[in-house]
């Protein structure tokens, strides 16, 4: 236990104090109760004299004294060993007090009295009562006539009594505080043998106890760490302290929060932490546990991550463009005239570099949209010319598998503000995605309703409708996932290798919209196709909206 003396009530439940107390008292027809250090009752006054009860404790005067002599009891029993017999110090009955010793500690003191072993002279009772403020003497000195009296003899031998009850009481507290001791030296071993550093601190914030993790991860003597407040470890105090007052009892979900702290070298470092109060029996607090993960190395990776994506993302999207703008020279003749078959494989090549420009803006907007939040460009325009277009844009790939694809325009002609640039790689994402997935010869079903409802309102609904393998329903909201790839063992089942779905929902979501995958589903006619119908839904108000950086609320 840090920071405050061994206590009798973290060894004993005070329910037995109170009945072996109890049970003494009414075996020896004694006073009895069992005190604390200060002489303060722990256990209830058992058996008190109504001079004690009604007289001596009803000034404050009194009841100093007699706590005052119940301390004084304690510790002169804790200097011989044994029970102290003396004359309370307040109205001069005779008392015995017993310490209580855990080894080596003195955790309580059983007090045990209220008796005359000879009459004590009215003036010295006239004497006591006025020291204490009592204004009914006259029921002072009744009450003093109604005090037990013994002979000195059988008061020897009921102290002897209480002796082995008090010895009793040290004998049950020690094995409940070796007990303790070995499960705290175990509880010690554990805690040091965990990586993570925890730090130990009273209500205040300041340091009461470390485990070796601690001292490896801030790289200081523990003298230098116990002691001093957390707050000051860290680059930001303010922002710990909050969390570590606060943040334990309004814990968001997520990954905890991170803070800088500081090495005696002067170089920064990052530990996610995580905070607990803790408190000692009826609710008390006794201060707050923090656990700090080393998470320096992750950073590191992580801006070496993020340093690689945004290089690769921009410096290789002027190759591609310049490998896009010489074949397109050479198809337009502007190089010198190509046979058919140049022709086709020119065209081939474009098509590929116009697929890989469109991965690197992916990757690119998707890397954005992690680290800052994507910022729409919107501007005029309209979901049929965007679906027009899309479908030029494919046309190669649908042509080279025979795959016809049906669009008739004239139901999402609504204009309206959007990012149409993003919108149009989306649908030719999720047209590619159909492509690739249709049989030879299949037929690939485009569609744009402008629709209306209570929830959300006027909506462009788009529907792209394959005759694919189809995707099982516990899959259908990973293929949305980064990188999401289902198992090998079936080689026809489809992939979501790549980010195009993901870039796609990305987008969608980033003008209010939602996407979403049927599979099979129903065609108009009723009949049902084991395929997938990829949906969805942007909001005509979308233009109204805009994109913020992660982090910030909308009311």
């Amino acid at each position: 236990m840090v920071g405050r003396q061994l206590q009798i009530l973290d060894l004993i439940e005070k329910e037995v104090l109170e009945e072996i107390v109890r049970d003494f008292t009414k075996a020896t027809r004694v006073a009895s109760v069992l005190v604390d250090l200060n002489g303060q009752p722990i256990t209830r006054e058992h058996h008190f004299t109504r001079l004690c009860e009604k007289y001596c404790r009803s000034t404050p005067e009194g009841r100093a004294r007699c706590y005052a002599s119940d301390r004084f009891g304690g510790e002169e029993g804790k200097k011989i060993g044994k029970p102290f017999i003396y004359k309370c110090l307040n109205a001069g009955l005779m008392d015995s007090a017993t310490p209580i010793i855990v080894e080596g500690y003195h955790v309580a003191t059983l007090v045990m009295g209220q008796v005359l072993t000879k009459p004590l002279s009215v003036e010295e009772a006239l004497e006591t009562a006025k020291g204490i403020g009592v204004e009914d003497v006259a029921g002072y000195l009744r009450a003093l006539h109604e005090v037990p009296v013994m002979s000195y003899e059988r008061l020897q031998s009921v102290v002897k009594l209480m002796y082995t009850i008090a010895k009793t009481i040290s004998s049950l507290a020690m094995q409940k505080y070796l007990s303790q001791k070995a499960y705290q030296k175990n509880l010690h071993n554990i805690i040091n043998s965990v990586s993570e550093a925890i730090i130990s601190t009273d209500p205040d914030g300041i340091v009461t106890l470390i485990n070796k993790a601690t001292v490896k991860m801030f790289s200081r003597e523990p003298s230098s760490i116990v002691g001093q407040p957390v707050f000051d470890f860290f680059a930001d105090p303010d922002a710990f302290r909050e969390h570590l007052f606060c943040g334990n009892q309004q814990q968001e979900p997520g990954a905890p929060p991170v803070f800088e702290f500081l090495m005696p070298n002067g170089q920064v470092s990052y530990a996610q932490a995580s905070f607990r109060k803790i408190f000692l029996a009826k609710r008390e607090a006794m201060g707050y546990v923090t656990v700090l993960r080393d998470v320096t190395q992750e950073k590191k990776v992580e801006k070496m991550k993020e340093d690689l994506i945004g290089m690769l993302t921009h410096d290789m999207g002027n190759p591609v463009l310049s490998i896009q703008r010489v074949l397109e020279l050479m198809l337009d003749g502007h190089l010198g005239s190509l046979n058919e078959r140049g022709g086709d494989l020119v065209s081939l090549a474009l098509n590929s570099t116009h697929k890989l420009s469109g991965m690197v803006s992916n990757f690119l907007d998707i890397f954005l949209d992690e680290c800052t939040g994507l910022s729409l460009c919107q501007v005029p325009g309209d979901m049929d010319s965007t679906l027009a277009e899309s479908i030029r844009h494919v046309g190669f790939s649908a042509d080279d598998k025979k795959i016809s694809i049906h669009f008739q325009p004239g139901q999402g002609g609504v204009r309206m503000l959007a990012d149409w640039t993003r919108i149009q790689r989306a649908c030719v994402n999720l047209l590619e995605n159909a492509i690739r997935f249709s049989p030879l010869a299949g037929e690939i079903a485009v569609s744009a309703d402008q629709i209306q409802d209570e929830k959300h309102g006027e909506s462009i609904l788009v529907s792209i409708d394959d005759q694919g393998r189809g995707i099982d329903k516990e899959k259908q909201t990973l293929i949305f996932e980064k990188f999401y790839t289902t198992s090998a063992a079936d080689s026809r089942a489809r992939r979501g290798v790549g980010l195009g779905l993901t870039f796609s929902k990305m987008v969608i979501e980033a003008h209010g919209g939602e996407i979403w995958v049927e599979s099979p589903y129903v065609k108009g006619s009723g009949g049902v196709v084991g395929g997938c119908r990829f949906r969805f839904r942007i909001p005509v108000t979308s233009g109204q909206h805009h994109m913020v950086p992660k982090g910030d609320v909308h009311e």
